[in-house]
């Protein structure tokens, strides 16, 4: 039986919230007030992860992350600098707008099986795109549902509203410069030794 990791966590939670409302009093725990801590949560951020799994889980449903894939097998085999340049330049935009997690995860798997049926040495393609989706996810909320804590938890400090032309005023210049240095290095140090 295959049971997802959602449903551990949200089990896993459930038992220990009703755990500690049950029992918590008279083991002397002196737990914090169930109805205090749902008041505080911050109720839209759960809201973007929640989005952001469906997105994912849709794209992994429909394929499209193993079309990718598929689509940059070719490039791969042909050149290892062509194909970690595409695959690092076309995973960084992507997982500005889609959840690194499960891109990179699809992506791994795809690359271990392209290593085991063509030779190609996998160590850097796994670092183009871990690299790549690591930075690239900083570009917007959606690739990195953490920086809308962040920014959440800035605005509430600064009691000031960020539009979205703001945040890419940060967001674009650092993740290009990251990129750029990260894929210069990622050439020297995993390319041009396996050339």
């Amino acid at each position: 039986m295959e049971v997802k990791l959602g449903y551990i966590a949200f089990t896993g939670a459930l038992l220990l919230v009703l755990i500690l409302e049950v029992f918590g009093r008279s083991w002397r725990l002196d737990p914090p007030d169930l109805e205090g801590m749902l008041a505080e949560l911050d109720w839209k951020a759960i809201g973007i992860y929640v989005a952001l799994f469906i997105l994912v889980g849709g794209l992994e449903h429909t394929h499209m992350l193993e079309y990718i894939a598929n689509w940059l097998t070719p490039y791969i085999e042909q050149s290892l600098l062509l194909g970690i340049s595409i695959l690092y330049w076309v995973t960084a935009p992507i997982v500005g707008l889609v959840e690194h997690d499960a891109y990179i995860l699809t992506l791994l798997y795809v690359i271990r099986e392209l290593s085991e049926n063509n030779g190609a040495n996998p160590w850097p393609l796994y670092w183009a795109l871990v690299w790549a989706g690591t930075l690239g996810s900083n570009l917007t909320i959606a690739g990195a549902p953490a920086l809308y804590v962040a920014l959440s938890m800035g605005e509430k400090e600064d009691g000031k509203k960020w539009s979205l032309g703001e945040f890419l005023n940060y967001s674009v210049p650092y993740v290009l410069i990251s990129l750029i240095i990260c894929y210069l290095l990622m050439v020297i140090i995993w390319v041009l030794p396996f050339m």
